[in-house]
């Protein structure tokens, strides 16, 4: 159980921080840590469906469907349907969201500078794959408790 606790506490620490770090850094944005991974995506992904987000992020969709409200609210995002499949939608962000997606990658690159320093890059590469693992793990079962819970049909494959 020891190793647990420290673990946990370990995440959470890293966990809060983050957030300080990035909501500080986006202070001047109209958005923080919640809504940082979803502009980014979109900088790297423009036209990226809410169906692609939901599998690459591994959100619920009602907490996407939360997000996608915000980054419209304040001008960051513009909803587009397919031409061919009017049910199908396409997320671009504005030219008002560019400064902020900018300013994402700065804190990405300064943060990772700080978060890495003094490790040696092979223990990074480990951590982060040692990382991915137990995040699968979770992931494999929040996802199995959450659909049974709802009744859902849906495999994990989808997810």
């Amino acid at each position: 159980m020891e190793s647990f606790s420290n673990l946990g506490r370990y995440v959470s620490i890293c966990d809060r921080l983050m957030k300080m770090y990035y909501d500080r850094g986006l202070s001047e944005f109209e958005i923080g840590w919640g809504q940082q991974f979803y502009v980014e995506y979109l900088y790297d992904h423009p036209g990226a469906s809410p169906q692609e987000m939901v599998s690459c992020i591994h959100v619920d969709k009602a907490t996407l469907t939360k997000i996608i409200k915000k980054l419209t609210e304040v001008g960051y995002l513009q909803v587009t349907s397919d031409g061919k499949d009017r049910r199908v939608k396409h997320l671009y962000l504005t030219e008002k969201a560019v400064p902020a997606a900018m300013r994402i990658k700065q804190i990405h690159a300064a943060f990772y500078e700080v978060l890495s320093a003094g490790i040696p890059p092979e223990e990074l590469a480990l951590t982060e794959r040692t990382l991915q693992r137990m995040a699968d793990n979770i992931h494999h079962t929040v996802w199995h408790r959450m659909e049974e819970h709802h009744g859902s049909k849906r495999t994990l494959a989808a997810d």
